[in-house]
């Protein structure tokens, strides 16, 4: 493993000794090894100093990669503060973990195809443990096992599943197209937040098409429902008098 002190550090990183300093106050080195009086940085210190740079070259702040650096698993709204918006996933339903015998329990007797079909369709997906799946969202684990517990087909069930869930990606899609186009159209591609002013434009963009589109969603799909359970209805109607008219001509 390779060693430096400090001077050694920064001139291999491009930078200089009172900038890594600083950012091991602001968190965003880990303190170096020591010995005796001498501080000792190593390989990783390096490779954060080199994101450090290149993330200041691409226009960042440093409290934007004290985010990034501290919390790996932060996504870009984060670091540029767009919390109102972006603190939390949209989906806040849990992934929990499951494992196969837990989901026999819940769906019945399963072979290797229904794990699979279940897989293909995104509804789990396999874990690093052998036998154990993770749920995309504990909410259709249980409606689609109510479903098969009043007889209908698994298989069935995951494949209408899948296309329903390509279906609301799409509409998804057009959304967050539309606010991207939004903002290229008045900021300019590859835009980023400045100030406050720009930071409150972005989260007020980001939050009306949000909640428009989520209620939107919600109503057109009432709506939708509705007209096919109507068009459900009136074609099996149409069937009990097809099949009545059938039964009194063969009497």
């Amino acid at each position: 493993m390779t060693e430096y002190r400090i001077d050694d550090l920064a001139r291999v990183s491009g930078t200089t000794t009172r900038n890594i300093r600083g950012y091991q106050e602001r968190g965003l080195l880990p303190q170096p090894l020591r010995r005796g009086r001498v501080a000792i940085y190593t390989e990783k210190h390096l490779r954060n100093l080199r994101a450090i740079n290149k993330l200041l070259s691409s226009g960042f702040t440093l409290k934007h990669i004290a985010t990034f650096l501290t919390n790996p698993t932060a996504r870009i709204g984060d670091a540029l503060e767009l919390n109102e918006i972006l603190d939390e996933p949209w989906a806040t339903a849990e992934r929990p973990r499951y494992t196969r015998d837990e989901l026999v329990e819940r769906f019945g007797t399963l072979g290797d195809d229904d794990i699979a079909t279940l897989i293909r369709a995104g509804i789990v997906t396999e874990t690093t443990d052998p036998g154990v799946y993770q749920a995309v969202d504990s909410g259709i684990i249980g409606n689609l096992a109510r479903l098969v517990h009043r007889g209908m087909d698994l298989a069935v069930l995951a494949d209408v599943q899948e296309r329903f869930a390509r279906k609301i990606n799409e509409a998804a899609e057009i959304l967050m197209t539309a606010a991207h186009d939004e903002v290229d159209r008045r900021r300019g591609p590859g835009w980023l937040p400045e100030s406050e002013d720009d930071v409150a434009w972005a989260v007020s963009l980001l939050g009306a098409m949000r909640r428009a589109g989520t209620e939107n969603a919600h109503a057109a799909l009432d709506r939708a429902l509705d007209a096919a359970l109507d068009n459900e209805l009136r074609a099996h109607q149409s069937a009990v008098e097809d099949r009545t008219g059938a039964d009194r001509q063969a009497e």
